[in-house]
Formats: C-alpha cells, structure tokens, sequence
C-alpha cells in the first residue's frame, strides 16, 4: 500500500538527526568588550546596581509585534530597551572573542558546514526586579536571518531564565553570573524571559543571519550511504505502488506522482534557502537529497503552508461553549467581534481529533537555484509525510470557533512549515506544470515551436489530471493568450479543449478574436459549441453570474465587431457565442423572476438590462437577426409582464433610436403591460389580502396563506411549537413580506403573532408611481 511505503520514509528521516540543537550556549570572558551607551559613557563590568538604574532612566519601554502591528503593553513584554543607535561598540576589538563563539554556537546549533553565522547587534535590553516576556516568537527580519543570540553581560541578578521551546522538547537557560554567556536559538522557536527575582539582567540581543555556500546536496557528517540507500528503496516503492482508487475502463491504476515530505522547523518566504535549513531539516534534506539521486528523482524545498482544524475544549471547563446564535425561546448573548473569547486565548485550549487539514505549496526552490519561485498548489493527503505532526508546533495564528451544534468547539490553527518535494524525473513536466501552471504553458509552447508535436501532445495529455483546478486559480498577465497559443498549436481538437477548459468566456476580448476565430477555423463548429458551452456554465473566475460576466456582455458588441471583420471562420465565431450567451442569460433571467421577495426580484431584474442590451445590439453587429427576433420572443411574451423591470432598463439605458436593435418591439410590449398594470384598481383601504408563497406547501404554510389571503383580517394570534414557529418567521423574512411577526412567550406552546402593517399599501403606492412614471417616459420617447 502507499501509505506503508510513506510511513517507511517517515520513519527512516525521523531516524536522521543533526548533531546540533535548536538551542545552545557558550560562555567567555568579557575582556575584550568595551561597551558604552550615549548619555551614560561607558558600562564598567560586571555592571552594578547603581550603574543598571541609570541605565534605565535612559531607557524606553520595549515594544513586541504582533502580525503588523508594534505594540506595547507590559502585561506582555516589561523591560527596558536601548536602541542599537545609541550603543557604542569597539567592535574589532568584540570581533576576537565573538567570531569564534559564532563559529562553535553555528556547529551547536547543526547548520551547514560552509556557512557562518553573522551577528547584527538589535538592542540593549535591562531586565529589572519582576520584569518578563511572555512567551512568544521572534520574527525574521532578512532573509537570511535565522536565529536570535542573547548576549548576558555580568551582574548581579537572580531570576530571569529563559525558556526556549521547540516540538514537546523545552530547555531552560540560567546565565552565569560571570563571565559572559552566549544563548543562540533559532527564531521560529518559541520562548520567554522568567521574571527577575532580585536584581538587573542586562543583555545584548543580535540577529542571526547565516552566510556561505552549504547547500545541503550531500551526506552530513556522520550519516552513512547505506541509510540513502535504504531511502532511495523505500521511494522506488513509494512511486511504483498504485493508489487506492479504483481506475476507469482501459486505464491502469494511478500510482503517487510525487511525495512532500513536510520539515521540523517553521520558515517564512524571505527565509526559505537551502543553505538556512536549521537543525535536523538540514541533516534530512541532505540525506532525503541523496536518496532522490539514487532513486531517479528531483527535489526542490519548498514553503508550505499548513491549516487544521481539531475539535477542542477549554481546559478548565469540559462542557462546550456555546457561542452567541438567535434562539426563539431564550435570550443568548452575542458576543462583539472584537470580544471573542477565543480571540486571544486560542491557544488555551486543548485539541480533541484533527477534522480537517489542508496542506498548499506557495513557494519552492530548486538545489541549483539561489531564488525561491512563487508556486501554488495543493497538497493530497497521500502524498504528505513527516517526523512529527504540525500540532507539535506553536502556529503562527490560531482561530477558536465556539460551540457549533454537531460540530462542537473547534479551532483552526495555521503554520508554516518547509517541506522537501520529491518526483521521479519521468514526471517532472507533469509535477512542475501544476505547481505553475504559467511555467507549464511555457513549456509546452516551447515545444510546440521545436516542431516536436508528439512531445507536445504528451506533455499536454499528462496536464489532464489536474489542468482545471490548477489553471481556474493562475492569473498572470497574458496567461490565457499563451493558453489559445497552444491549444492552436497541438492540432488535436480534445487537448485543445482541455487545456481551455479552466477559462471563462469572460476572458474573450476584442483583441483575442483573431486567435479564437483561428481555433473556430482549426477545430469547427461542434469543437466551439462544446467549448463554449464549458465556458458558460463553469463562468471561468469571473463566476457565472458575478459583475465580471455582467459587464463582459455589456462590451459584447466590440467583441462581435472585432469577429466580423476577421476572415474565415470570424462570423461563424460570433453567431455561436451569441448563441450559447442567449441560452446562459435566458437561465439567469428565468431564475431571477423565481426569486421569493418581490424587490430581490425587481433588483436581480433591473441588474440585467445592460447585459441583455450589450446582447441585443451585438446581434445588429454580425446581422443576426433571427437570433434576435427569437429572443425578442421571449423577452416580450404575449400577456406576461414579469420582465418588465428588466425591459423598462434596457430602454433607458440604449441610444435614442429603438429600431435598430429591435428595442420599438420591446418600448410597444412595455407601454402595453404598463398600461394593463395601470388599469387595474388601486388597492382599496381596507384591502389587507397579499398574494401568499406558493413554494411550499405544508400545513402550516396553507394556514399561511389563508391569512395572508384573506382581505379583512389583519391579526393573527397562533399558538405554534417551536419548529413551527420557526418556519414561519423564515417564510416571511425570505419573501420580504408586509407583515410584523414576533413571539410571546406566554402559555404553552408560545403564541406567534403575525399582524400585517401599513407598509403593504405604500410599497403598493409607491410601485403604481413608478409605473406611471415609466409609461410617461416611453410616450415621451
């Protein structure tokens, strides 16, 4: 199975340690710092009580981060901080003892050989009597910044230890009271400062930056080749076991067509490298490196970002909370946004089972690379593997959900986690090409410009797979012109479809249509109809009935006069896309005189009229007057005067001349409707009868409709359970309708109140206005 060929390659790294630790410490003697502060001269040391209180009248209050944000808030961070602009160094003279204590702490910590650590001094901190950091993680600043270095300088304090943590393992610091001590650890580790007991600690904190050529390409020191080889096994099986799933008619079962295997420590973008893995991620990646080589296959390092969702509960209340929802029967207290109390807390909580997991690929670079290439893609669950599980780490942010019915406490965590992906080099198109889409489109245009189209069609036949999830999210300039290029390009008229497939017909512009009229030329009528047809239900990623789709058929008319002028299959082009836009807008139209609350409708309505004018004067552009008569049909249906919000618009917003587009027909269907409303009697004053739902019709929704029906009476006072009560609060809400409806919690079961108000015969006031408004326009026009 695929799995126990993956758990053996997580077994054998998990076995793969670095000599270093996430954490050490050097000592030395302090002779060769001289260091001074501006207004206060020179720190003789070990530095006296005296000496640190004036020390601290020169300071400020030490700020943290927290996303973008700077804060300052001493219930989190108390100490006092000097900046590095106002610290006085010899630093030839710091440089003979700190040099060399870089170098032993970058061997403590496991990096590469071939690299050196480089310190960048950020400030002077003074810890006084109760002062603290809670705990928390140190961002990194450049990209090459790997690390924290806390220098303790000598004085007299008790107290003040740091904990540095990483995974379930938890080390504690004590600086010595002489000499000096040197803590290195690295920046994802999370830590804190333990109050001072008596005293003044005083220290200087640097940036780590990590420097050189040590590409992780070889063994490690102390890693045996038998151990790659053991590894290189366990991929060969890995990538020739097939997956679980059962395979179609004809086709053999699919076998991983590549392996993440996600690393210890967390990195950001700008810290991603080869050279900067830390720890065992370096002695992994080394020997998982070499493993790959032996096993015919590629590797890159890649960012990953991780999001879980676990059940949860609070640790000193095993009972679930229920967060602020409408109730019918009990006042329940919403909580504000900003008072969310698993805002702050979210890690307060202790985690039940993991119920969901995502895993995308945002970034990777290649062992000869020096610069990570932004990727995106999605991680399957049977490609995925590590040592240990991301909830061993400390996110990077975490969101606590309440009580959410069957679903309970939850909360969502997220990380950031390198990652080593490995494929075998038979796959590397297919493996590459869904991590960028746009990098695979210009590969295969590569090779469709060689001449070599059999490749070509091989590389396009194995995009297949994934093609449409991974191009639907890939937006960069003048991807989708590179997309008809080689759908042109492969003369094969399924991989073509294929590989416009993901698109909408939103990206087709004027100055695309000779592109498209060519594979309307290459592929034919029914070629078009079917990629059209794709392209109109899936909407591309303007959505089907999003602004974008909107607006694009409001501009329809340049698109068909730019394929009217194209020769050969131009005008063939735009007929069918006028066709298959009929067919997508009648729908919408059909679904928006369905919608429940009359000015919903009205809106949805109104919001089309552009879009079928933009269709309409298109159909004048390439002569399609049959097109339009049938639509003009339908729009203007003898006796039905559900559009008219839509048509009244079309009219307003066309040029004066209704002719040309057929709009006289629509302005005489319209005058005639508006007139019929109009002759109808206005509502009398004691009319209360509004016309009921008719979508459902359950027992209650009938009693429903005979009071809303009913012309006298006004008040209905109705004893109702719960669930009933509950359906007819929605009923009305969701058709917007004229009446008042709230609950009084007397009795048993509780009695619903519905009484209809005074808003039904001004909206009905108000809408023969309108009506009258738009008959005197059009006998003006």
């Amino acid at each position: 199975m695929t799995t126990a060929a993956r758990d053996a390659i997580a077994e054998i790294l998990a076995g793969t340690r670095s000599a270093g630790s996430f954490a050490a410490m050097r000592t030395a003697q302090a002779d060769d710092l001289c260091l001074a502060v501006d207004g206060l001269g020179r720190l003789h040391l070990p530095i006296s009580r005296a000496q640190a209180q004036r020390l601290c009248r020169l300071s400020r209050r030490a700020r943290y981060g927290r996303g973008e944000k700077t804060l300052l808030d001493t219930s989190v961070r108390d100490t006092w901080e000097v900046p590095k602009s106002r610290i006085r160094i010899d630093r030839p003279r710091w440089s003979r003892t700190l040099l060399p204590i870089l170098e032993s702490l970058r061997a403590d910590l496991g990096l590469p050989s071939g690299t050196r650590l480089k310190a960048e001094l950020h400030a002077l901190l003074v810890y006084g009597p109760g002062q603290f950091f809670l705990p928390h993680q140190d961002s990194e600043k450049t990209d090459a910044m790997v690390g924290t270095l806390v220098v303790t300088l000598p004085s007299p304090f008790h107290g003040g230890g740091i904990v540095i943590e990483h995974r379930n393992e938890r080390l504690t610091f004590r600086a010595p009271r002489q000499p000096l001590s040197f803590l290195a650890f690295y920046a994802d580790c999370r830590h804190e400062v333990r109050p001072v007991k008596d005293g003044y600690r005083i220290v200087l904190t640097y940036d780590l930056s990590l420097v050189g050529d040590g590409r992780a390409a070889i063994l490690p020191a102390g890693a045996k080749p038998r151990q790659a080889d053991a590894l290189a096994a366990r991929l060969r099986k890995y990538f020739e076991t097939p997956l679980p799933s059962v395979p179609r008619r004809g086709e053999r079962a699919q076998s991983p067509k590549r392996l993440v295997y996600l690393l210890d420590h967390e990195y950001t973008e700008r810290g991603l490298g080869w050279q900067r893995l830390k720890g065992n991620d370096a002695a992994r990646a080394a020997v998982l490196s070499a493993a790959a080589e032996r096993a015919d296959c590629d590797v890159a390092l890649a960012l990953a970002d991780v999001q879980e969702t676990w059940s949860c509960w609070e640790d000193d209340d095993p009972r679930p909370w229920r967060s602020g929802r409408w109730e019918d029967d009990q006042e329940v207290e919403e909580f504000p946004d900003d008072e969310d109390p698993g805002a702050e807390n979210a890690g307060e909580y202790e985690l039940g089972e993991l119920q969901d997991r995502n895993i995308e690929l945002r970034r990777w670079i290649a062992p000869s690379e020096t610069r990570a290439a932004p990727i995106g893609t999605w991680v399957r669950d049977h490609e995925a593997c590590s040592a240990i599980p991301s909830s061993d780490l400390v996110p990077y942010k975490s969101e606590y959900e309440g009580y959410m019915g069957n679903w309970g406490n939850t909360i969502d965590r997220w990380y950031r986690r390198g990652a080593i992906v490995v494929w075998p080099r038979e796959h590397g198109f297919a493996v590459r090409a869904e991590a960028s889409p746009a990098w695979g489109l210009d590969a295969l245009l590569r090779r469709i410009r060689s001449g070599d189209l059999a490749g070509a069609r091989t590389m396009a036949g194995s995009l297949l797979p994934f093609w449409k999830q991974a191009a639907a999210a890939e937006q960069p300039r003048g991807f989708f012109d590179k997309a008809l290029r080689a759908a042109a390009g492969l003369g094969v008229p399924p991989l073509a479809a294929s590989l416009l497939q993901p698109f909408g017909v939103e990206r087709l512009t004027a100055g695309r249509a000779r592109p498209f009229a060519s594979l309307v030329e290459r592929y034919g009528e029914p070629w078009t109809q079917s990629l059209l047809a794709e392209w109109s239900a899936d909407g591309g990623w303007g959505g089907p009935r999003g602004e974008d789709r909107y607006a694009w058929l409001t501009a329809l008319p340049r698109l068909c006069a730019a394929l009217r002028v194209c020769s050969g299959a131009g005008p063939l082009a735009a007929r069918l896309l006028l066709q298959e836009e009929w067919t997508w807008l009648e729908g919408v139209l059909a679904e928006s005189c369905h919608l429940h609350a009359p000015p919903q409708r009205v809106q949805a309505l109104r919001q089309l009229a552009r879009p079928v004018l933009g269709w309409l004067q298109g159909a004048v552009v390439v002569a399609a007057g049959e097109l339009r008569d049938r639509a003009l049909d339908v729009l203007c249906a003898a006796g039905d005067d559900t559009l008219l919000p839509c048509l009244v618009q079309v009219l307003r917003a066309a040029p004066a001349s209704f002719s040309d587009t057929g709009l006289d027909v629509i302005g005489r269907h319209c005058a005639e409707r508006l007139a019929a409303r109009l002759a109808q009697p206005a509502r009398a004053r004691d009319d209360w009868s509004m016309a009921p739902p008719e979508d459902c019709r359950c027992g209650i929704c009938a009693r429903l409709r005979e009071f809303l029906g009913d012309s006298r009476q006004q008040r209905l006072e109705w004893p109702l359970a719960k669930e009933r009560r509950r359906h007819v609060h929605q009923v009305l809400d969701a058709h917007e309708m004229a009446v008042r409806h709230r609950t009084r919690r007397s009795g048993s079961p509780y009695t619903l109140v519905l009484e209809k108000i005074d808003a039904l015969f001004a909206r009905e006031e108000a809408e023969r206005r309108r009506w009258q408004d738009d008959l005197d326009w059009l006998t003006s026009r």
